[in-house]
C-alpha cells in the first residue's frame, strides 16, 4: 500500500456534512437515508488516505489549476486538494451535484 495520508476537513466542509445530514434526516424525515448517505461519504473519503489521486481533476480550468480534486459519492461531490508536503488530503467542500460549485469554491 502507499504511504497514508492524513486527512483534514475545512470548517466549512464539516459545515457541509452537517448540513447534508440535517437537511436528509430532518426536512426529508429520512434518518436512516442520511446515517447511509454519510456512511457513503466516509468510506469514500477515507480511501482518499491511501489513494489520494483516485478522484479526478475538476473541470474548471482555474481551481484545476489550483489543484483542485473531486470525488463523486451518490448525487454529491467532494472536492479536494492535495498537499504533498505534509502528506494531507485536505477536504474542501462536499457540495449536492447540482449546485454552482465553481463559485462556492
Amino acid at each position: 500500500m502507499q504511504n497514508s495520508y492524513q486527512l483534514k476537513f475545512t470548517p466549512i466542509a464539516n459545515d457541509d456534512l452537517d448540513g447534508i445530514y440535517r437537511y436528509i434526516s430532518e426536512h426529508l424525515v429520512a434518518p436512516k437515508a442520511a446515517n447511509d448517505l454519510m456512511d457513503n461519504i466516509e468510506t469514500s473519503i477515507m480511501q482518499l488516505k491511501g489513494f489520494p489521486y483516485s478522484g479526478s481533476p475538476v473541470a474548471d480550468d482555474i481551481l484545476s489549476s489550483r489543484g483542485y480534486r473531486k470525488l463523486i459519492v451518490k448525487n454529491y461531490i467532494v472536492f479536494y486538494l492535495i498537499d504533498e508536503t505534509e502528506k494531507q488530503v485536505v477536504i474542501m467542500r462536499v457540495l449536492y451535484g447540482t449546485q454552482q460549485c465553481e463559485n462556492l469554491l
